[in-house]
């Protein structure tokens, strides 16, 4: 099979890319063709398609928006892309017709490849498959947070709440803007355009089939990991163990909840060390985090590992006491809690979101409240106290990694889906989109969390 696979990134960045690159070489190796279609980047992973991906938002070949100069024709260029942009339809349209595909997967596209993209690849006739990475689809700031706090105000279609509390980058004059160009894009239809949509869990699963889209067009394949790579350790540990934060440094990711915990361990005497692999690019956050480790007296007992390399983070897990997942909104389905499993580490987890219906607390894992530090404290002072715990949630979180997440079944499911969108009639692009269909809560019978 032929497979156009579409983000606006094709250099490693976030989970999102990870997932592109692991799942486009899984399709290879099975003899499938793969075909990258992306924003240029000095940093681009090497590929033969790059003559078609289109121009970056800002020529200073920045990834993130945060990144973004304040120059007009960067604020222009990111601003189109918010709405519609005619040289991604045309590139799409043009790739499309000259190389093929018999299906296009898009994962990361909404904002700055925007959904020009669905366009100009129905007017080539190419089924679509859109993975969901995050809640853009009615969530302007995209992670479903608003004061430290699980939100889901704009869920029912309006999204006047994110304007009013000014969910994006703290501000209601660009928070309007989103909400005006997710407006605009469902007015004008082009969500109709695609044949799937997948979610990566059952919980993102009904809230998008709650926020509007069809019951029938949505399929949950959940996310995969490489379960040779990541393995336990075939000896014991040579070090101490550690607790260990892998991800970006992002306030919704909750580190700073962790460190707080750490806060209260060692107020109980317990000195325990925290290991925090990953950076962020919002560096006031992260300096945020590094005077909180000070002024809790902590410095001797975290550290900050930064960008660990690739070949080396399955030790990572391998070496940990646990690893921690302290979310303060809803994930989609981090790559954290899958190698952790993978590699016997057993989880603490927010129990909201795709975490509480991905992780089975007791057997693979320990839940905890979202945002309770307190609680968070008692779940890692378990583990560390109760050997015969902690062995028996990593065989758990091992098993699980097997049972719901090995590769084989993941590239089954996908390409049955495949096969499924390029059986069925096509749907077309018409010159001017209907309007959406009608954002709802009830167009199918509610589903376990």
């Amino acid at each position: 099979m032929r497979v156009l696979i579409a983000n606006h990134r094709y250099v490693l960045a976030s989970g999102a890319e990870r997932y592109l690159f692991n799942i486009s070489a899984e399709l290879e190796a099975r003899g499938h063709t793969v075909m990258p279609f992306s924003m240029r980047h000095r940093n681009n992973a090497p590929t033969d398609y790059g003559d078609y991906f289109v121009s970056p938002i800002d020529p200073q070949d920045q990834l993130y928006f945060s990144e973004y100069r304040s120059r007009p024709a960067v604020l222009a260029r990111s601003f189109a892309r918010l709405f519609y942009s005619k040289e991604v339809e045309r590139a799409a349209e043009r790739m499309a017709r000259e190389v093929k595909p018999d299906v296009a997967y898009v994962l990361l596209y909404l904002r700055k490849l925007s959904p020009s993209l669905l366009v100009g690849l129905k007017r080539a006739g190419v089924p679509i498959v859109v993975r969901l990475s995050d809640y853009g689809m009615f969530c302007a700031q995209t992670y479903c947070v608003r004061e430290g706090k699980p939100c889901t105000a704009c869920l029912d279609g309006s999204l006047l709440p994110s304007v009013i509390h000014g969910c994006v980058e703290n501000s209601r004059a660009v928070s309007a803007v989103h909400a005006l160009a997710m407006s605009f894009q469902r007015a004008r239809g082009y969500f109709d355009l695609v044949d799937q949509f997948v979610a990566t869990n059952t919980f993102m699963q009904e809230m998008m089939r709650r926020a509007g889209l069809p019951a029938q067009r949505l399929t949950c394949i959940p996310t995969f990991v490489d379960i040779e790579r990541f393995r336990p350790a075939r000896a014991a540990p040579t070090g101490g163990p550690y607790i260990l934060y892998v991800g970006r440094l992002h306030k919704v990711k909750g580190a700073h909840l962790l460190i707080d915990a750490m806060r209260l361990l060692r107020a109980r005497g317990r000195t325990m060390r925290l290991k925090i692999a990953g950076v962020g690019q919002d560096l006031s956050y992260v300096d945020a985090l590094k005077q909180q480790v000070a002024d809790a007296g902590l410095s001797e007992q975290v550290e900050f590992a930064g960008q660990v390399d690739p070949f080396a983070v399955p030790e990572l897990y391998q070496e940990a006491l646990c690893a921690v997942v302290p979310a303060v909104g809803y994930e989609n389905l981090p790559n954290v809690v899958l190698e952790s499993l993978a590699c016997g580490a057993p989880v603490i987890a927010s129990d909201a979101g795709s975490l509480a219906c991905t992780l089975t607390d007791g057997a693979d894992s320990l839940l905890f409240p979202p945002g309770d530090a307190g609680a968070l404290a008692d779940r890692i002072a378990r583990i560390a106290d109760d050997p015969e715990l902690r062995a028996r949630l990593s065989a758990g979180a091992r098993a699980t990694a097997v049972r719901a997440h090995a590769p084989e079944a993941h590239v089954a499911r996908l390409l049955s889906l495949f096969e499924h969108v390029t059986r069925q009639a096509p749907i077309a692009a018409p010159a001017a989109p209907a309007r959406s269909e009608r954002m709802a809560r009830d167009q199918a019978p509610d589903c376990a969390l």
